[in-house]
């Protein structure tokens, strides 16, 4: 009886000293773990920054229609397709019903777009 206790107690002690050496590894998982998990926020951080600059930009080239203009979006748009497939602005502005005038402006307030 007294060898079993004795033997009990001896792993008892090994399986404490074994516990406090497996703590260890736990900690370095964590600590990889919490590297990771600040490395890929700062790469999400730096994703949304270039989308950020990427949707100014967007918005930046998107056809330009005069505010005292009262062609609507959508026409000038059909204006530049129909100019970047070579029809002249006389043949545009029949087509869609404007003046020469406003389809050189739409022409000309896009021309960065154009190239």
């Amino acid at each position: 009886m007294e060898i079993a206790i004795i033997g009990l107690l001896v792993v008892s002690i090994v399986l404490i000293a074994f516990s406090y050496f497996q703590r260890e590894p736990i900690k370095e998982v964590e600590q990889e773990l919490e590297t990771l998990q600040l490395s890929a926020m700062q790469e999400i951080y730096k994703l949304k920054k270039k989308m950020k600059v990427l949707e100014e930009e967007l918005l930046e080239t998107n056809i330009v229609v005069r505010k005292h203009s009262e062609i609507d979006p959508s026409i000038a748009r059909q204006i530049i397709s129909k100019h970047q497939n070579g029809m002249s602005p006389e043949a545009i502005a029949r087509a869609e019903r404007v003046s020469v005038e406003d389809v050189n402006m739409i022409i000309k307030d896009n021309e960065r777009v154009l190239v």
